[in-house]
């Protein structure tokens, strides 16, 4: 070693290492700033949907109104941000010549005169309604942003930070699997680029799923490398706790797929057979056993009624006999456009296996859980095979995407050492 390098000090050595913690969080800030500054100028791309309303509602009924007050207001934040967006596609049109304010107030009334004596945007059936009732942690969440700043700009705002703090979390994730800050960047904004990011934004259960997810990964992470088990235990059941009062029908899923994943690598990978691991399987085999034990006892709706409300157009005609052979030619069919749509614009596609080619080659347990997030999405989908909700409902098949393509930049793209400059310059500073 030359003799200027072990002129460093211990302080120095402290100093510098405090230095480069703060450079690399100054940098991922400045990232979730910049996608703040660009969600201003979004203006009606950002919109209220039909689970929207239901959420604003709640989190009204959580705040103490009632459920006719709650209608209301979330019915008045609805059409509101629908007239908004009507009212610019319209201008849009060659042979539109009102007024943005004419076309926005028109489209505002006709909304509040169809919804306003009805008891939901969709329908009132029970059973759809049970669907929602069943999933309190977004509403929740929402309702002291709804109380503070009202249901529009209150829940835009925690959409914003939703989608920011998803992409901290996938900067952290990847630091921890061990790649330099440039790497961690991109998947910062690979994050807030791609649908992970667009649907975390919005006024939905998804930008909170998601963060539960990747708190379920990033503890598994270290679950599967064998470090700080009590940490990397502690975020996964956070993950599948706080998940499971949010999206339980996907947490469920998600459980059964790590838990299979976990047990395979358990049996079949040498390198992952030690405790963490099955820590991981057992973590994931008591969540889904919870969630299917929570359904049974709190009567949530199954997948039998989803399936139901699927066919039936939110039950607005009578069930149908077999829901799981209607789904079976449904998913075949939808398979069937999707693979077509893919093979004409295969961007997907390819950034998702020069990703999995990453993770499988250098992932080191990050693509075992990147990858079994994915299927999960995908089983997610073939559920609701709908073309409509599919870009929503399989965003988390976008993770090895997200995760994997760091993994290239990190091994094609690495910055120079900064322990060497920088213990250069300090031992020389030192020395003064």
């Amino acid at each position: 070693m030359p003799a200027v390098l072990t002129a460093v000090t211990p302080p120095s050595v402290a100093r510098i290492a405090a230095r480069a913690r703060r450079s690399r969080s100054l940098l991922a800030l400045s990232v979730c700033v910049l996608y703040a500054v660009f969600q201003l100028v979004a203006g009606p791309r950002w919109t209220f949907f039909p689970d929207s309303y239901r959420y604003a509602r709640a989190a009204e009924q959580y705040l103490g109104s009632s459920r006719e007050e709650a209608h209301r207001t979330a019915l008045a934040a609805f059409c509101a941000s629908r007239a908004d967006r009507t009212a610019h596609d319209e201008l849009l049109q060659p042979t539109v010549h009102e007024s943005r304010h004419t076309l926005r107030t028109a489209a505002e009334r006709a909304c509040l005169d169809r919804w306003i004596d009805a008891p939901d945007v969709t329908t009132g059936d029970p059973r759809y309604q049970a669907v929602f009732s069943g999933r309190p942690g977004y509403p929740l969440l929402a309702a002291p942003f709804v109380g503070t700043f009202g249901v529009l700009k209150g829940m835009r705002l925690l959409g914003v930070l939703l989608a920011a703090g998803g992409s901290l979390l996938v900067f952290g994730l990847l630091g921890c699997a061990g790649l330099n800050r440039r790497a961690a960047v991109v998947g910062q904004v690979a994050f807030l680029a791609t649908p992970l990011g667009w649907w975390s934004a919005q006024a939905l259960g998804e930008g909170l799923f998601t963060v539960c997810v990747l708190c379920v990964l990033w503890g598994g992470l270290l679950l599967l490398r064998g470090r700080s088990l009590g940490k990397g235990t502690a975020l996964v059941a956070l993950g599948y706790t706080a998940g499971g009062i949010t999206r339980y029908s996907s947490v469920l899923v998600l459980a059964v797929v790590l838990g299979t994943a976990a047990t395979w690598a358990l049996c079949r990978n040498r390198p992952s057979r030690h405790r963490g691991t099955a820590v991981l399987a057992v973590c994931s085999v008591a969540a889904a056993g919870g969630v299917a034990a929570a359904m049974r006892i709190l009567g949530l709706a199954s997948s039998q009624v989803t399936l139901q409300d699927t066919f039936t157009h939110h039950f607005d005609t009578p069930e149908i006999a077999d829901p799981w052979s209607a789904l079976l030619t449904l998913a075949v069919r939808f398979g069937r456009d999707w693979s077509a749509q893919q093979a004409g614009m295969p961007y997907f596609l390819v950034l998702t296996a020069v990703a999995a080619w990453a993770l499988v080659r250098y992932g080191n347990g990050l693509g075992l859980l990147a990858l079994a997030t994915a299927f999960t999405g995908a089983c997610v989908v073939a559920a609701h095979p709908l073309v409509q909700e599919a870009d929503r409902l399989g965003v988390l098949m976008w993770t090895p995407v997200v995760l994997g393509l760091p993994l290239v930049v990190d091994r094609h793209w690495a910055s120079v050492p900064v322990t060497e400059l920088e213990l250069r310059y300090a031992a020389a500073t030192d020395t003064r």
